[in-house]
């Protein structure tokens, strides 16, 4: 079993800005909250090396904005960033991220799967009492295989996916790869079943009606499970001939012998509004 990556909670409302909402993939620059009154900061700082780990947490979320997927940690092709890895990118010592990683996941600062354990950094040496470094991975379900794709499909799959999408409803594309990252790629759902439900959802009374759900959204709410039924029958209902008039007059601003538009008998009634 493939382990998942660790991902930074509330990535898209918590360091996303409407500037790089508009820049897909990676970024040089990251928005951070100024706030130190948190529960998570207070929670952080009354614990043994809080300091240490608020260091840790702020290089992650850097390091987050510059992945492919942006607040998730993992490489191009998927496999999850470890302590080394970290090291490496940012000549902090792997021991650091090892003790703070526990802490930040314990404050809800970064989401971290089941499986997921750092690997075995530190160990000490009873009889000559020095310091070695280790590699060998504390889990048998830590497994970073070149081969990832039961947890993380690649930013192409999730592109392929978009351009699936019916024109006018792709709308929020960043948040669409993010989410797509972490149902269908993580949860390891048959993508064609996903967007054969999304495609047939914009089809619906409700897919169509000024109150459809973007992309992302649908996602989340795991579209897949709901009944097709319900998109239409929450938007759609009979019109009832003694407040036709009434209702004609509220949203053309006359009655409908002053109408000068389309043809009357092409409009139906959706909600409170009357469509054609």
């Amino acid at each position: 079993m493939t382990s998942n990556p660790l991902v930074i909670a509330n990535w898209e409302d918590g360091f996303e800005i409407a500037q790089s909402r508009r820049r897909a993939g990676r970024l040089s620059w990251v928005a951070m909250p100024t706030r130190h009154d948190s529960r998570g900061y207070r929670k952080l700082m009354r614990q043994e090396g809080g300091v240490e780990a608020f260091a840790c947490w702020c290089v992650m979320v850097q390091l987050a904005a510059r992945m492919s997927i942006r607040g998730i940690l993992a490489d191009d092709r998927g496999n999850p960033l470890d302590v080394f890895d970290f090291e490496a990118m940012t000549d902090i010592p792997a021991t650091t991220f090892e003790r703070s990683i526990p802490l930040l996941c314990k404050v809800g600062w970064l989401e971290c799967p089941e499986s997921y354990t750092t690997p075995s950094v530190v160990r000490q040496d009873s009889e000559q009492g020095t310091t070695t470094i280790h590699t060998e991975q504390n889990t048998t379900e830590q497994n970073t295989t070149a081969d990832s794709s039961l947890v993380y499909r690649s930013r192409h799959d999730a592109e392929s996916a978009w351009q699936l999408l019916p024109k006018g409803r792709k709308i929020g594309k960043h948040k669409w790869l993010r989410a797509y990252a972490q149902t269908v790629v993580l949860e390891d759902l048959d993508s064609k079943m996903v967007m054969e439900s999304i495609c047939e959802y914009y089809k619906s009374g409700e897919g169509q009606s000024d109150y459809f759900r973007n992309p992302a959204t649908l996602l989340k709410d795991k579209i897949w499970e709901e009944e097709p039924e319900s998109w239409n029958a929450k938007h759609k209902k009979p019109i009832d001939a003694s407040d036709e008039e009434a209702a004609f007059s509220k949203v053309f601003g006359c009655c409908p012998e002053e109408y000068e538009g389309d043809d009357i008998e092409t409009l139906e009634w959706e909600g409170d509004r009357l469509h054609e």
